[in-house]
């Protein structure tokens, strides 16, 4: 039995086989729901909650591989499995590349079945897992950045007032005397009139420094 109330989308176009995967998938204590052809699955996964996707390759209309193509395109998060003739497994090694899990052929056995699904789930679940551990760290960066941003902002600003102080007092002391500004880099020595531009001076510093 599985741990928790996972939800299976079954489709097919052939009525035995959708009841014959329900039946199994329900007895090992998944949720199920089934679709007789592509465009109606795609109806089923626009209502959301599906966690896996059991798509039949070959039907009428939109394939399983049109199926996946639309998950896929909208990054939706289901895992996909896909049940194939024998003829067909090339194809479904195709699907895998773009972005299938795995594949089931025709016929299949129970223990196939729920072994090839839950190791496909666990699969799915644990690159899930990393991605959104990496949307995570990029956000923590983002907001790292934007603060660190921020900060220096203040402190440019701080600097740039007290710098115009220096200014104020320097040009208070007149022309006899060592100037204030005189233990200043070059840069810092010329008149300064703004934010803008003491921050350019401090960058051409740390250009020369290099």
């Amino acid at each position: 039995m599985v741990d928790q109330k996972i939800k299976v989308l079954v489709v097919d176009d052939e009525e035995t086989l959708r009841a014959l995967l329900q039946r199994i998938l329900q007895n090992a204590g998944y949720d199920v729901i089934t679709a007789p052809n592509g465009q109606k699955a795609l109806s089923v996964i626009a209502g959301g909650g599906i966690d896996i996707a059991l798509l039949d390759i070959s039907m009428p209309g939109l394939s399983g591989i049109d199926v996946l193509g639309k998950i896929k395109a909208d990054e939706l998060d289901i895992c996909v499995v896909m049940v194939t003739a024998v003829v067909d497994v090339q194809v479904a090694v195709e699907a895998m590349k773009l972005g299938a899990y795995d594949y089931i052929t025709k016929p299949f056995g129970q223990a196939e079945v729920l072994g090839k699904i839950r190791q496909a789930f666990l699969s799915w679940q644990e690159q899930l897992q990393d991605k959104q551990d990496y949307l995570q760290l990029k956000q923590n960066i983002t907001e790292g950045t934007s603060r660190m941003q921020e900060q220096f902002s203040e402190l440019l600003k701080s600097l740039a007032r007290e710098h115009k102080l220096l200014q104020q007092l320097a040009a208070k002391q007149g022309i006899g005397g060592k100037s204030l500004l005189s233990g200043l880099p070059p840069e810092l020595q010329e008149p300064i009139a703004s934010v803008a531009e003491f921050r350019d001076a401090l960058l051409r510093i740390l250009k020369r420094s290099k």
